[in-house]
C-alpha cells in the first residue's frame, strides 16, 4: 500500500486510516488494511440485487457507526472511572430515494449498557450522553441520528449465543 501514513500520537490533529480492494468477480471484492488481520468480503447487498450472505458497504456502514459507539463509550468508562457488566448496540437504517439518488436518511442506534451496580446509572447516563456526542463516525456523516441509548441491570442480560435471540423480537425483561 501507498506510505502516506506517519507514526501519531494521540495528541495529533491528523490520523490517516488506509482500506485496500480488490475487485473478485461479478459484484464481489475484498476488503484488506496493513493495519489488521484479516480480510472482508464485501458485495452488493441483496436489497439491490447481490448475493445473499456477504458484508456490503451498507451493512460496514452501519457496522462502523455501532463499533464507533462501542469504543467511544468504553472510552469514556475509562475516563469517568466505572465498570460495566456488558454492551451491545442494534442500529437500523433507512435507506430512500432523495433527489434521484439513495442515500441513508435516518439511522436508530440502540445502545444498551448494563450495570452490576445501580450506584454508576448516572456515570453510565453521562457516559452515552458524551459518546453521543464526541462519536467521529457519527460525526463525519449527513445521516440524522436518533439515539435510543438504555442504561439496564446486568440480570436482564440476553445471550446472543442463540441465533434465534438475533432477530430483534426478543424483549428485555
Amino acid at each position: 500500500m501507498t506510505d502516506i501514513r506517519q507514526i501519531h500520537n494521540k495528541k495529533d490533529k491528523q490520523f490517516l486510516f488506509e482500506m485496500k480492494l480488490e475487485w473478485l468477480s461479478a459484484d464481489a471484492g475484498i476488503l484488506s488494511s496493513d493495519d489488521v488481520k484479516g480480510n472482508i468480503s464485501v458485495a452488493t447487498p441483496a436489497a439491490f440485487g447481490g448475493e445473499k450472505g456477504l458484508w456490503s458497504p451498507e451493512d460496514l456502514f452501519l457496522g462502523a457507526i455501532s463499533s464507533c459507539f462501542m469504543t467511544t463509550y468504553l472510552s469514556f468508562v475509562k475516563k469517568i472511572g466505572f465498570s460495566i457488566a456488558h454492551f451491545e448496540c442494534n442500529t437500523i437504517g433507512q435507506v430512500a430515494l432523495v433527489e434521484g439518488k439513495y442515500e441513508f436518511t435516518t439511522i436508530n442506534v440502540y445502545p444498551k449498557v448494563y450495570i452490576a451496580d445501580d450506584g454508576v446509572r448516572e456515570k453510565a447516563i453521562t457516559a452515552l450522553q458524551k459518546t453521543q456526542k464526541y462519536c467521529l463516525i457519527s460525526n463525519s456523516i449527513k445521516s440524522h441520528i436518533i439515539y435510543h441509548g438504555e442504561v439496564l441491570n446486568e440480570k436482564h442480560i440476553q445471550s446472543f449465543a442463540n441465533p434465534s435471540d438475533r432477530d430483534g423480537n426478543s424483549a428485555v425483561a
